[in-house]
């Protein structure tokens, strides 16, 4: 990923859900470093996106002192939270790739408990590869179903948010 892809992100979402997605990523890291054998790889493709939808429902009705963004903006809310959680998986994918020096897809990520390790990079590499697609999210089932074991059923909800993802970085 390059700097202004990177800054193309983060210049799409707000400032309230970039540092709520930036705390979701440090709780993300820190129960991926302390629940790692407890919980199944495919929980930690959605974590992100539940704490990011919490994250945002918290801030929002702390910030209004209202249950309102609950439950008469809830679509707004959801958004945001959506928006919280892709944000926060790019974070990680940044800094898995500068801080830690691994040269690998931002996808990557999102690939854990869907795609086998050793597929994992190619895969990843495939999705990345798209990102541009007309067809963004039949490309990415399809891309899935060849390097998974799961079934398309299985992939459906995996691949719409690793074709949100990838539209965030066109």
């Amino acid at each position: 990923m390059t700097a202004v892809q990177f800054v193309t992100v983060l210049r799409r979402t707000g400032a309230d859900v970039l540092f709520l997605a930036l705390g979701v990523t440090l709780v993300t890291s820190l129960i991926k470093k302390t629940a790692r054998g407890r919980l199944p790889a495919k929980a930690f493709v959605f974590l992100p996106f539940l704490l990011g939808v919490l994250f945002c429902a918290a801030y929002r009705m702390l910030s209004t002192w209202s249950v309102l963004p609950v439950t008469g903006e809830l679509s707004s809310t959801l958004e945001s939270g959506f928006s919280c959680g892709s944000v926060a998986t790019l974070y990680y994918a940044v800094y898995e790739q500068f801080i830690r020096g691994d040269n690998t897809s931002p996808v990557l990520p999102l690939l854990e408990g869907i795609v086998p390790e050793e597929k994992r990079k190619e895969a990843a590499d495939a999705l990345y590869a798209e990102r541009g697609a007309d067809d963004l999210p039949a490309r990415v089932t399809e891309i899935l179903l060849l390097y998974s074991d799961l079934s398309e059923e299985e992939l459906s909800a995996p691949a719409a948010l690793i074709a949100q993802f990838l539209y965030l970085l066109r």
